[in-house]
This record gives structure tokens, C-alpha cells and sequence, in this order.
């Protein structure tokens, strides 16, 4: 089995330009680089990257844990993407899993990236006690909150404004006429579920409009609940005249309710939804939405993860994105 010292002798390079040309740690002329290259393919060598790990203690990999699937709903997909640029251009691997916002999946996810010495840890925290991620933090192994933010635990947070994005949604609604806004929201997201009942409750009492409970439906991460939460939503008197809705997810639920039931969207409920895909450009009717900047997210959480790998002592930073209002028909 050839070794990076047979490549090193093939190419006619030091060791440590073989390492610089396929870690992508350094820079080497473009000549070096094809001469490494070319060897290599020659040789057919591949690196041994345990052996490598347990000399540097690093193996250049990341995990990411996602709560749901990225259709249809592209939030999570554009989270990821953006890490994975990031890393890519820097020489790591992202690993990902999805947790489906179950505690115990989360937990599996992270004793397996622990046993796999992944460098960092990425998450959109699940609800409840993990001591799986409690282990993590008292060994203050570098970890960043993507989205959703923790409560009484100092870390690294990178997540959208829920509450500007949720008000400047609700109020968009009042400035078309509406009063009654009914509200579709996941309630084991921690604090995205909070924030953004926050957000209705602020645009409404900021217009003088009643904050009616009643109005705010809290349901599970699917089309199926959310569909039923709808339903009871319209069961309500008066019934709620528009609906924002908490992705996209939701806002399917929420259309086939309305459907089922025989009522036009915009002209009997209107409907706003947070987050955003290209589809919605041809989609009838034409639904306004809450832009989550997802991409960055990602981009802006791989960036801190790096920093802590690389500066574990430094202090903790909580960056808070800016959705915007995005009017469509």
C-alpha cells in the first residue's frame, strides 16, 4: 500500500508539499500541485485518515443535525449548503443527520459524531434533557445552536430574528385590513415557537388590536398536523380572516385545510408563510412570505464553529439575522 513518503519521492516534492497539495492547507504552484496530483492517481494512494487523526487530534470533519427533510420546504437545505461551502473551501467534511426533533435521535447523532472524533458539532437543538449534548458542552467541545436558541446555556448561536420577521409578517396583514390573524406555529421548536408568538402578539397590540389566545394553534412538523390544526383554527367565531403560518410545511397544511373546507385563499382566508422557495414565483394564489436568510445562517454558523476549533477560549457570540418581508400579487 504506497504511503504519502512513495508520493513525495514519485512527484519529486517534500513531504510537506504532498500534505499542503491534498489538505488544501497551503498554497503550492499550479506545477507542484499536478506533479503531487498526477502521482497520486499513479499510485492510487489514498490518505489513511485515522492514522492522520490521531496525530494532528483533528479529522477535519463536522457534524450537522437538521430537526425535518428539505422538501418541500428548502430552509434546512439552504442551511446546510451554506455550511457546506464554507467548510468545503477550508478543507472539511460535513457529516449530516436528521433528528426529525426527536431527543433521542439527537442524542444517537452526537455520541456517534463523538465516537467518529468529529472537530464541531452543528445542531437545530431538539426539545428536552440530552446528556449526550450535556456531555459535549461540560467538555466544552466546540459546538454552535443553528436557529433555534438555548436557553440557560452560554454557547455559540447563530438564528433569524423570529420576532421582527413574525411582527413585520402580522403587520403586513393588519395594513390589507385584517384584525382576526390566526397564527400556526411548531411547538416543540424551543425558542423559534416562542419568539414568534412574541412577534403576533407585538404587531397586534402595536395597532391597538385584541391578542386573542385563541387565535394561536401550536402543532407538530408536518403537513398532516398542521392541517388539523387548521382545522381547528376555522372552527373558530369569528373565524380568522388571514393566517400566518410558520413554514412551509405549515403553509401546505394550511392551503389543504382551506381547500377541504371550501374556502378561497386569498378572498376568504389570507395566508402569509415564513421562509421562502423559488416555487412559490408560479404558485396561484401568489402568497407573501417571511425571506429567512438560510444560506447565511449556515455560512455565519460554519464560520464561528471554526473560530471555536480554533480559539476555544474566546468568547461565546450570538448572531441574530434579519429576515425581510417579501409581497407577492
Amino acid at each position: 500500500m504506497p504511503t504519502i513518503y512513495d508520493v513525495a519521492k514519485k512527484a519529486e516534492v517534500s513531504i510537506a508539499t504532498v500534505s499542503a497539495v491534498l489538505n488544501r492547507t497551503a498554497y503550492v504552484s499550479p506545477e507542484l500541485t499536478r506533479r503531487v496530483k498526477a502521482a497520486v492517481q499513479e499510485l492510487d494512494y489514498t490518505i489513511n485518515h485515522l492514522a492522520h487523526s490521531l496525530q494532528t487530534k483533528s479529522t477535519r470533519t463536522i457534524g450537522i443535525l437538521i430537526p425535518g427533510e428539505v422538501s418541500p420546504d428548502p430552509f434546512f437545505g439552504e442551511v446546510v449548503r451554506g455550511a457546506e461551502d464554507y467548510f468545503r473551501k477550508r478543507g472539511y467534511l460535513l457529516m449530516l443527520g436528521h433528528t426529525y426533533n426527536n431527543l433521542e435521535e439527537q442524542s444517537r447523532y452526537l455520541a456517534a459524531f463523538r465516537a467518529r472524533m468529529v472537530d464541531g458539532v452543528m445542531l437545530f437543538q431538539a426539545p428536552g434533557e440530552d446528556p449526550e449534548l450535556k456531555r459535549m458542552l461540560e467538555k466544552k467541545r466546540p459546538v454552535v445552536f443553528v436557529g433555534r436558541v438555548p436557553l440557560e446555556i452560554e454557547a455559540d448561536v447563530v438564528a433569524n430574528d423570529i420576532v421582527a420577521g413574525t411582527r413585520a409578517g402580522v403587520e403586513h396583514l393588519i395594513g390589507k385590513g385584517h384584525q382576526r390573524i390566526g397564527l400556526v406555529t411548531i411547538e416543540k421548536s424551543l425558542s423559534v415557537s416562542v419568539s414568534r408568538i412574541e412577534g403576533w402578539k407585538k404587531a397586534l397590540s402595536a395597532k391597538r388590536l385584541p391578542v386573542d389566545p385563541e387565535l394561536i394553534v401550536q402543532t407538530e412538523m408536518s403537513i398532516e398536523s398542521s392541517r388539523e390544526a387548521t382545522r381547528k383554527l376555522l372552527g373558530k367565531t369569528p373565524r380568522p380572516t388571514a393566517i400566518f403560518a410558520d413554514n412551509l410545511l405549515t403553509t401546505i397544511g394550511i392551503l389543504e385545510a382551506l381547500q377541504a373546507e371550501g374556502l378561497k385563499c386569498p378572498v376568504d382566508v389570507e395566508l402569509l408563510s415564513s421562509d421562502d422557495a423559488e416555487w412559490l414565483n408560479v404558485f396561484q394564489p401568489p402568497i407573501s412570505t417571511i425571506v429567512q436568510p438560510s444560506y447565511e445562517m449556515g455560512a455565519r454558523a460554519a464560520e464561528l464553529l471554526l473560530k471555536r476549533i480554533r480559539h476555544p477560549k474566546r468568547a461565546f457570540e450570538k448572531v441574530m439575522l434579519k429576515p425581510e418581508l417579501r409581497v407577492r400579487g
